[in-house]
């Protein structure tokens, strides 16, 4: 019965973490880094060819594992792919990473570790960032699967093979690295009378063969990805250029408590509360609770030292704090580490917290990815994209209609910044993006404005074209522009 009742419990965990990563997934608009994402793919499907840019774009197996999944699902161009198949990827990464606890069961029991996958699979900010097609759900996979297999005896090169993805998923591995390197220093500081002379040299000789294998096994993996299966050895390079040349996008300076306040802290928005102190207090009650053991002490200590690595540097997004937050969903189990041994108190305690936990954090989850899941009151959604694009598309096909050979190309885009607009706009084959606009604008049906042009263009197009303003991102508009032929027939057909 006691076994039985456990099963049923991963089961309801997993269900849980299936349906707020799944439900409902192409309903909310495409993220202005989803289109560019996408685009990214469906240029690499179509040409057969991919050339890793150091300079503003992450790694490679976004869009590897993607176009494969595009292939199987018979979305083959720019114009076929749909929101639903990129998501399902990093869906079902969301999904797997509620797994990872399992490898510890044996290790630490059923009960830490199923609270811990319970509390990854209703996280909002993971659930969130799960169902967006972005690198970070891949690389919380990735991180959390070598995190604990760098806690456990290695063998085969494992840790190496999740290191080697997590660098060919994004450059950011190396805060990892350096938060878990200073994670496993303070452990051993701490255990330096235990580590003699003799320990190092038994140490030296068990893993001196894992380790090189490791570091080979992760060389080559993120060699693989960055050079394309070994075809252009210069993205090897340049995947080491990009810790230095990369370039971030301006506008994304935070201050150094902005993880604190968006996870930690309570606020009120959009008619919902969002805050993650309950899963923080339990990782400390974890750390506090669990501190004589060594693995306890280096997830909280890596939980930090990545906090506090994404607090110093400027360039912030609530993305970022995935990996980070998904160690304090892990420390959070191990509160209740020796339940039946704790004090009735104590238990009520747990219960109280862990339940609130759940609870607060699947209400959250549902509106996070709900009817808040592209408004710029959800704290969690980054610089949304208005629902109101979705119509653009359907109600151009029926303009179409109004426009001499049925023909509204060629399409112009004037500015810059105009993503996600390129997705909405796939169906077009002539369609140019100028960052000024050219001579022979006039002459074309539809002339779409970022706000920057928005005023040279109306002057422009001042007798030829009727204005017709539309919301792209959060306080992000665009102009569109209807030659007057086009929109007089379709003012006087109404279709």
């Amino acid at each position: 019965m006691k076994h039985a009742a456990i099963i049923a419990c991963w089961i309801a965990v997993l269900f849980t973490g299936t349906f707020l990563r799944f439900d409902e997934l192409s309903k909310r608009p495409f993220h202005a880094d989803e289109a560019t994402g996408a685009r990214l793919t469906a240029a690499r499907m179509e040409s057969g060819d991919y050339r890793f840019d150091p300079l503003h774009y992450h790694g490679p197996t976004l869009s590897r594992l993607t176009m494969s999944l595009c292939q199987i699902r018979g979305e083959t161009s720019w114009q076929e792919m749909t929101k639903t198949t990129p998501r399902l990827l990093t869906a079902s990464a969301g999904v797997l990473l509620l797994l990872v606890p399992l490898l510890w069961r044996r290790r630490f029991g059923d009960g830490p570790m199923l609270l811990a996958a319970a509390f990854l699979a209703t996280s909002p900010l993971l659930v969130y960032y799960s169902r967006m097609f972005i690198h970070e759900s891949l690389l919380v996979l990735f991180g959390m699967l070598a995190m604990v297999s760098l806690t456990r005896a290695p063998r085969w090169g494992i840790p190496g093979l999740l290191i080697g993805l997590m660098f060919a998923t994004k450059e950011s591995f190396a805060i990892s690295m350096i938060a878990w390197t200073g994670a496993a220093v303070m452990v051993a500081l701490e255990n330096h009378k235990q580590l003699d002379r003799a320990w190092w040299i038994s140490a030296w000789r068990e893993y001196r063969v894992p380790v090189a294998t490791s570091l080979l096994t992760a060389a080559l993996v993120a060699g693989y990805f960055y050079t394309d299966a070994f075809r252009l050895p210069r993205g090897a390079i340049d995947a080491v250029r990009t810790f230095f040349v990369y370039e971030t996008v301006a506008g994304h300076d935070k201050p150094f408590g902005y993880y604190f306040n968006l996870l930690a802290l309570p606020g009120k928005s959009g008619g919902v509360w969002w805050f993650g102190t309950p899963a923080a207090v339990l990782a400390l009650l974890g750390f506090a609770l669990g501190f004589r053991r060594p693995v306890v002490r280096f997830i909280a200590y890596a939980a930090a030292g990545h906090f506090v690595i994404y607090s110093l540097i400027a360039y912030k997004t609530p993305w970022l704090a995935c990996l980070p937050w998904a160690h304090v969903c892990l420390l959070a189990g191990f509160s209740v580490a020796g339940f039946s041994g704790r004090r009735l108190w104590l238990k009520t305690a747990l219960c109280l917290l862990a339940g609130t936990c759940l609870v607060t954090q699947f209400t959250q989850a549902r509106r996070a990815s709900g009817r808040l899941a592209s408004d710029a009151r959800n704290p969690l959604a980054y610089v949304p994209t208005r629902a109101e694009i979705e119509t653009l598309a359907p109600w151009l096909e029926k303009l179409r209609h109004s426009a001499p050979g049925n023909s509204l190309e060629p399409v112009a885009v004037i500015g810059t910044d105009y993503w996600p607009l390129p997705w909405y706009l796939r169906s077009f084959e002539k369609i140019g993006y100028w960052p000024l606009p050219p001579d022979d604008l006039a002459s074309m049906p539809l002339v779409f404005a970022m706000p920057e042009t928005a005023e040279t263009v109306a002057n422009q197009l001042r007798q030829s074209h009727t204005l017709l303003p539309r919301g792209l991102r959060a306080e992000v508009p665009v102009i569109l522009f209807v030659r007057n032929d086009i929109w007089n027939q379709w003012m006087l057909t109404g279709k």
